[in-house]
C-alpha cells in the first residue's frame, strides 16, 4: 500500500518524458549575483531631447506597436534563470556528445548523428532551459527576429 505522501510525476501526453530537463547551473555566479543591463532599443524621449522627433513618422506608419514590443516588459528572473545555466553547444560540442555515445554503446562507432538518434548539427546555440523547459538561441533565431 502506497504512503499518502507519495508522488506521481505527471508528463503531459503529447511531451515526451525527455523533452524536460532541470539543467545544473554552468557558472559559479548565483542567479541574483548577475547585473543586467536593462535599456529600451528604441527610446524616442532622448531622440526629440537631441532634435530628432520621429514618433509623429512612426505613428503615421502604425509602428509604435512594434516599438512598444521592442521596449516591452523584461522578466529579470526569467532572464537570470537562463543565463546561470547556459551552455555553447558548437562542433567541438556535438563531436563530444557522439563520442559519449559511442563510449557507452561501442557499437555506433561510424554511425551518423542521425543513426545515432542525435539531432544534426545545424550551427552554435546557446543552450539552456527555464522551468525545465528546454530554450535554444542560434543565429537563425536572432536573425528571423530582426528580419520579422
Amino acid at each position: 500500500m502506497a504512503s499518502s505522501s507519495s508522488r506521481q510525476e505527471t508528463v503531459p501526453s503529447n511531451q515526451e518524458a525527455s523533452a524536460y530537463e532541470i539543467k545544473g547551473r554552468t557558472m559559479s555566479l548565483e542567479e541574483w549575483e548577475l547585473n543586467i543591463q536593462v535599456e529600451n532599443p528604441v527610446h524616442f524621449i532622448s531622440l526629440c531631447h537631441h532634435g530628432c522627433d520621429l514618433r509623429d513618422i512612426y505613428q503615421a506608419h502604425d509602428l509604435m506597436d512594434y516599438f512598444g514590443m521592442l521596449n516591452g516588459p523584461i522578466y529579470l528572473t526569467l532572464v537570470r534563470h537562463f543565463w546561470v545555466r547556459a551552455q555553447i553547444y558548437d562542433l567541438k560540442a556535438s563531436k563530444l556528445e557522439m563520442n559519449e555515445k559511442v563510449f557507452i554503446d561501442p557499437s555506433l562507432q561510424g554511425k551518423t548523428r542521425e543513426e545515432m538518434r542525435l539531432e544534426p548539427f545545424r550551427s552554435e546555440e546557446i543552450r539552456s532551459s527555464i522551468m525545465g523547459i528546454p530554450v535554444v538561441i542560434s543565429v537563425a533565431s536572432i536573425t528571423c527576429v530582426w528580419l520579422g
